[in-house]
């Protein structure tokens, strides 16, 4: 079963990004054992693929939705409403019928 986890990333470096998801997977897969988290965080190197003059955001939420079309569950995290990559990605995972998940996590996760 494969996952895909839709949280906050802006002003965050990959790192961090990284470390927050993987703790959000390590709870995720605690309640689901066969769970396999899809890899949606693209380093820093992958902008130099992007067209030159394209707007990064944009280009990264194209890669993030290409990656969300492989996922059975879509989890959504926290304050993802607040954000309008997760919102676009909620709503593009709606119309497409994809199994939505919402979860609220304390720091200790995120």
């Amino acid at each position: 079963m494969k996952i895909f986890i839709s949280m906050p990333m802006k002003a965050k470096g990959t790192e961090q990004v990284r470390q927050e998801m993987n703790k959000v997977f390590e709870y995720i897969k605690n309640k689901l054992p066969q769970a396999e988290l899809i890899d949606s965080i693209l380093d820093d190197a992958d902008k130099d693929i992007a067209i030159k003059g394209d707007d990064v955001r944009v280009w990264y939420l194209g890669k993030a939705i290409q990656l969300l079309s492989e996922a059975d569950i879509v989890f959504f995290v926290n304050d993802w409403k607040d954000f309008r990559g997760c919102s676009l990605e909620r709503e593009i995972a709606d119309k497409y019928g994809k199994f939505c998940i919402e979860i609220k996590l304390n720091k200790y996760y995120v």
